[in-house]
């Protein structure tokens, strides 16, 4: 008797493993590879002190880029393990805005960037957890803010329709391939190097959909008709704890 397998699946699980472990070994290998050479750097007795400055700044920067790139990748195999649980309240969706918009305030100014806000009066309050959904908008409004063009105006909105509230992140980017719209919640993916953020670890996006799943609701991706990427975050009135 031949019995038939279909190992579809498989391949792609295993090919998904292979390329994640290759990706964190390329994340990795960068600021440790800068890391050790300023390193050898500051161990050579000619070495300039202000150069040294110059070279602890460097290390500090890559060490502070790796320490978020792991904690990222613990955070997501407890997302994974289900190891993360909601801590539910109702939440004032427009001081959570105003909270996010603050965060990353200095960072917007720098580049005369402007962040609004529109929240209905029928969508300010949900049920959330909300430490994990500011970690989400968070997200979402720093990858705006750096995929934006200077001045640009980045737009942060929340509606209610049907039972559930919709908050979107819209930005005045180069917009996204739409080949790539299904994959850019994938951990590490990159659509090209216009939608790398400098000092990102590829994970942020991959987290914010973990975290709103936690809620039982939904996380998409499209393209604005007038340019740039538009995030959307559907969640239930009442979680759908899974």
């Amino acid at each position: 008797m031949l019995v038939l397998h279909d190992i579809t699946d498989l391949r792609r699980a295993d090919q998904i493993r292979r390329d994640f472990v290759a990706n964190v070994s390329h994340e990795l290998r960068t600021p440790l590879t800068a890391i050790r050479g300023y390193v050898e750097a500051l161990l050579d007795d000619r070495s300039d002190p202000e150069d040294n400055r110059k070279f602890l700044d460097v290390i500090a920067r890559h060490s502070a880029r790796m320490e978020r790139l792991v904690s990222d990748l613990l955070r997501l195999a407890r997302l994974d393990a289900r190891q993360e649980a909601l801590d539910l309240a109702p939440c004032d969706l427009q001081q959570l805005f105003n909270t996010v918009v603050g965060d990353v305030a200095q960072t917007a100014e720098a580049r005369r960037q402007r962040i609004s806000t529109a929240v209905d009066p029928e969508a300010c309050r949900i049920t959330a957890d909300p430490a994990k959904l500011h970690d989400v908008l968070r997200n979402l409004v720093e990858n705006a803010v750096h995929y934006s063009p200077d001045a640009a105006t980045i737009r942060l909105e929340a509606t209610r329709d049907n039972g559930a509230v919709h908050i979107t992140v819209s930005d005045s980017g180069p917009g996204i391939p739409p080949d790539d719209l299904s994959r850019v919640f994938e951990r590490f993916y990159r659509v090209d190097k216009s939608r790398s953020r400098p000092g990102g670890t590829g994970l942020g996006l991959a987290i914010v959909k973990h975290l709103v799943e936690l809620h039982g609701g939904e996380a998409s991706a499209e393209n604005r008709p007038d340019g740039g990427a538009r995030f959307v975050i559907t969640l239930p009135d009442q979680p759908v704890v899974v």
